[in-house]
């Protein structure tokens, strides 16, 4: 059998094939790069400035960072809040400390026990007289 000389330029092999088709990939690379290339240096002749595409990973960052802000913020106004109404709970319990210190001096006083007792027992000294109303709120 003769070997056709032509032979290896009409049934190339997988070798082959596959060589050339990572030829015509990287030839497509480098155009591609020279392209950009090109603009760029056309945009920078016209005096424009290039836009650059927002990079995945920091558009993710900036929003975590976001949130992480927001609910911070929010946490601190709601702790804000929280201690104005204790610091006004606090007052109002000082307040009221304050008068049951001044009541604890005229518990044992004659005059407080008897005002306790017409108020709470309806208790009357001998001679005096009740008199009771009907109650507005009933009727």
């Amino acid at each position: 059998m003769e070997r056709n000389p032509y032979e290896e330029f009409l049934d190339p092999s997988v070798e082959e094939l596959n060589r050339t088709r990572k030829d015509r990939v990287a030839a497509r690379k480098k155009q591609k790069k020279a392209q950009k290339r090109a603009n760029r240096r056309k945009a920078m002749a016209s005096g424009k400035k290039r836009r650059r595409k927002p990079n995945k990973v920091v558009l993710v960052l900036v929003i975590v960072i976001a949130i992480g802000l927001f609910a911070s913020v929010r946490n601190i106004t709601r702790l804000q809040s929280e201690n104005k109404r204790l610091k006004e709970q606090n007052l109002k319990l000082s307040e009221k400390r304050d008068d049951l210190k001044k009541e604890l001096k005229n518990v044992n006083s004659r005059e407080y026990i008897e005002k306790r007792a017409r108020e709470q027992l309806r208790l009357v000294n001998p001679g005096e007289i009740i008199f009771t109303f009907p109650d507005e709120d009933k009727e």
